[in-house]
This record gives structure tokens, sequence and C-alpha cells, in this order.
């Protein structure tokens, strides 16, 4: 019998510290996410924007094109919001990018509320 209760506490302590260890794991893989939050959302929008260029001919796209890709390669520090702003209500902007655009200024923003 006290094999049994040897055994259990064991198990237990053994389950209880792989817990805490993949508690920490994704504690600090979430942490990552969230502080490549704004990459990331940028390269959603910079796809959406090259998948639009390629039905239609703009230079105001072209030039939101090349911010974001400036941002994406480091070349400046901060995303390219404003321009993205003025683009989103540009009506030569499409319903589909205007959603694409604004949902990720929206997460975006969310993010520096919580900050």
């Amino acid at each position: 019998m006290n094999d049994f209760w040897g055994n259990f506490l064991i198990e237990i302590g053994l389950f209880t510290f792989l817990g805490v260890l993949y508690y920490f794991y994704q504690k600090r893989k979430i942490t990552h996410y969230e502080e490549n939050k704004t990459p990331l959302v940028m390269g959603f929008i910079l796809q959406s924007c090259l998948m639009e260029k390629k039905e239609i001919e703009q230079s105001e796209l072209d030039s939101l094109i090349e911010a974001l890709d400036d941002y994406l390669h480091n070349k400046t520090t901060t995303p390219p919001i404003p321009l993205l702003r003025l683009y989103l209500n540009s009506s030569r902007c499409s319903p589909e990018l205007k959603d694409v655009i604004d949902s990720g200024l929206k997460e975006i923003d969310n993010d520096d509320t919580k900050k």
C-alpha cells in the first residue's frame, strides 16, 4: 500500500512540474506574439495590397506598398498608420481592402490601448 502512495505522490509531483514548465512556455510564446503583433498585421495588410495591385494600377497604392515594405524590412521604425488611414478613407480603396485595413488598424489600436 505504501508503494502505491509513494508512486502516486511522485507522479503528482512530476505532472505538477511539467504543468508549470508548460505554463511558462505558453506565457513566453504569447508574450512573443504580442510583441510582434504590429509587424504581423502589417504583413497581412501588405499581402492584401499586393493582391489588389494585381487588379488595378494606382500610384497611391504603390506608395502604400512601398511604405509597408520599408517598415517590414526595418528601413523605418514606425508603421505607416497615417498613410493607411489616408488610403482607407480614399475613394480609390476597394471595399475588400477597406475591411482588411480597418480590421488591422483596430487590432493595432486595441494593442496600444492595453499598454
